[in-house]
């Protein structure tokens, strides 16, 4: 008869934690599929301005706003570092259990529980875990995980 695995461990919710978090869950795509839309708005911008001679205030506000998109492009991971640090869970500390029926965190603010059965899918990166479950992905630092921790969830996901 197994044993029953128990997995207990701590960590606090920082800058570095969310940054990590942010720089794994992101899909890695080139510039160009960054700034398409940027680029559109601006052509068409360009091109009420030039070509068809509309109102010049509606064509000089697409360029403007071209030129929002590209900045929040820019700063998309500056500004998801910000909110987060500005949420009330920033700089608590978080108790993660990990047993045989799933994973449970606790803090002051949240606590939660993902049972094992419902995630569908896991993507593992160098620093960390991203469990798909309904129709959120839940991340989980390898820095707070020891390799028998890590190893029991992706055999608990994968059966």
């Amino acid at each position: 008869m197994n044993t029953p695995f128990l997995f207990n461990t701590s960590f606090k919710l920082d800058k570095a934690h969310f940054a990590q978090c942010f720089d794994d869950s992101v899909p890695e795509r080139t510039t160009a599929q960054k700034y398409r839309n940027a680029a559109i708005l601006a052509i068409v911008g360009v091109l009420l301005l030039l070509v068809v001679g509309t109102n010049q205030y509606a064509a000089f506000f697409v360029v403007a706003l071209a030129a929002v998109e590209a900045l929040s492009v820019y700063y998309k991971r500056t500004w998801w570092l910000w909110r987060q640090m500005l949420s009330k869970a920033y700089n608590h500390k978080v108790d993660l259990t990990i047993d045989d029926e799933g994973i449970t965190t606790q803090s002051f603010h949240v606590n939660s529980q993902l049972n094992f059965v419902d995630v569908t899918d896991l993507k593992q990166s160098e620093t960390g875990l991203m469990l798909t479950h309904k129709a959120c992905v839940s991340y989980i630092s390898k820095h707070c995980l020891s390799e028998e921790a890590i190893s029991f969830i992706t055999d608990k996901v994968a059966s």
